[in-house]
């Protein structure tokens, strides 16, 4: 891409920049959930995601929902000139997604800052959700206690061997919820993940009631403090199954990680009910820093 003096060389992003790009992003040590190559690699499609390099500096090149172009910045902001902000800040609408210590590399008489609540990652305590303690979660201990007496329960290491498991959960749940929502879903996501989970180095788990297979989640740690919850997945007819989830899976994390990243809700009333039910411990803002033109 030309622009003025410059030369911007865009590349869609592949498989193979996993390599360079890991590393890069794991260093960043963001508690972002976009800030790592597996999440960008199995959204690529929606956020029509593009690497650009210009003089040594990374960005991905990506799409919001709401139809808004962005970068992101991968190399680290310290090394990055102010004046390639500049060059690439006239190139989109934005700079995306920008945690709030990340501002003062954007001077205000350069640059604006706004943020969407939809686009806020839900932090919660890892301990908190592995111990549904509380009087604000009693409804959810109240269902979760209905999921593990109501039913003969088993939870496994989600591995390769259970895919099939897996798939017949994320069908029915994909058929559910086209019928109860007027909206796309991350089916595609999701069963690319559970396809590539051993490639990504993904954990998850996968439970069972009566012998069925009822729920999932999957994710994978974004630094040494915290873990992102990409997927969960659960059938309805097993009420509780994600109260269980959220519970057991925590229960496995509590000695490893300090926090759990359910990430955005995307403003879409039904996530934000079932993740702000939960009551975050931190809503972390994804600032969107715009170039004043």
């Amino acid at each position: 891409m030309i622009n003025g003096n410059y030369k911007m060389d865009f590349k869609e992003l592949e498989y193979s920049h996993r390599a360079s790009l890991a590393p890069i992003l794991r260093a960043k040590n963001s508690y972002l959930s976009e800030y790592s190559f597996t999440n960008a690699y199995l959204f690529r499609k929606p956020h029509n995601y593009q690497v650009a390099e210009s003089d040594g500096c990374t960005f991905l090149y990506g799409v919001t929902y709401d139809n808004k172009t962005y970068m992101m910045p991968v190399c680290p902001l310290e090394i990055i000139p102010q004046k390639k902000l500049i060059e690439m800040g006239a190139l989109v609408d934005f700079f995306f997604p920008i945690q709030e210590e990340w501002l003062t590399f954007f001077p205000e008489d350069k640059f604006t800052y706004s943020y969407l609540d939809g686009d806020s990652d839900y932090i919660y305590l890892t301990e908190r959700l592995a111990t549904m303690a509380g009087r604000k979660l009693a409804k959810k201990r109240n269902l979760l206690k209905q999921y593990n007496e109501g039913y003969k329960t088993e939870d496994f290491e989600l591995t390769p061997e259970r895919f099939d498991d897996a798939k017949y959960i994320l069908d029915i749940w994909e058929r559910d919820i086209l019928q109860a929502e007027n909206h796309g879903s991350d089916y595609a996501e999701t069963l690319e993940a559970l396809e590539k989970m051993t490639e990504f180095n993904l954990r998850g788990m996968i439970a069972y009631a009566d012998d069925k297979p009822s729920g999932f989640v999957l994710g994978e740690e974004l630094n040494d403090e915290i873990f992102a919850l990409h997927f969960a997945k659960g059938v309805r007819e097993f009420k509780g199954i994600y109260q269980h989830l959220y519970n057991a899976f925590s229960i496995k994390l509590n000695n490893e990680y300090k926090y759990i990243n359910f990430e955005q809700d995307l403003g879409k009333d039904t996530l934000r009910q079932a993740k702000s039910t939960y009551y975050p411990d931190e809503m972390r803002k994804k600032y969107r820093v715009a170039l004043i033109k």
